[in-house]
């Protein structure tokens, strides 16, 4: 009746784990990078349909600005913007922004305003993610 392990029985074991933790290791920061902008297009594609359902839903104007640290949801109430929600911003999970309208405004017939989509691209390291929003108020991910 044998009690344990041997030594050379536990350096096998240490040593298999050793090589998968090799064979993984990079591959894990790759994953990470894929969560993280993959995480942020949600949110932001999110606060988009919530920007766009204030305008509808209130009758009014609703507009989101985008920023490296907050993604801002305002509603137009007696002339002026008021707050309406607000979440953190793709810097909280060290994603880059790149946009090409920070400022994106819905009518309340849900229709976007501006003379053009707007292009959200999301980057951390070797992965990335484009989110447009069309002139009709159409959110697509890339």
């Amino acid at each position: 009746m044998r009690r344990g392990f041997s030594l050379a029985e536990l350096a096998v074991a240490l040593a298999i784990l050793g090589i998968i933790t090799a064979l993984v290791l990079p591959r894990w920061s790759e994953l990470l990078d894929w969560v993280a902008v993959d995480r942020t297009a949600v949110e932001v594609a999110t606060a988009l349909a919530v920007t766009r359902n204030a305008a509808v839903l209130g009758s009014t104007r609703a507009r989101l600005l985008i920023a490296d640290d907050s993604l801002r949801i305002d509603r137009r109430e007696s002339g002026a913007w008021q707050p309406y929600t607000r979440w953190a911003g793709p810097a909280e999970r060290g994603v880059t922004l790149d946009v090409s309208n920070a400022d994106i405004v819905f009518l309340p017939t849900g229709l976007a305003w501006g003379l053009s989509n707007t292009r959200v691209t999301l980057r951390r390291g070797v992965r990335s993610a484009v989110v447009t929003v069309s002139r009709v108020g159409r959110v697509k991910r890339w």
